[in-house]
């Protein structure tokens, strides 16, 4: 089945992320607030987003 892939303008980009505030919808990661410029003005999408419940191709090890 296809998955279903969140324009960055929808509303709950962001919640599905696992960086997210939930109580405060601030997102909590170092590298996203480092980059917050470039993350909304220019390259305008999140690289930085990571889903809930989804594990990364390398194992799930950081970079």
């Amino acid at each position: 089945m296809a998955e279903i892939i969140l324009h960055p303008c929808h509303p709950d980009y962001c919640s599905e992320c696992i960086y997210h505030g939930s109580s405060s919808g601030n997102c909590r990661s170092e590298d996203y607030n480092k980059h917050s410029y470039k993350v909304n003005c220019v390259w305008r999408y999140c690289p930085y987003k990571r889903k809930k419940g989804v594990q990364q191709e390398n194992g799930g090890e950081g970079k």
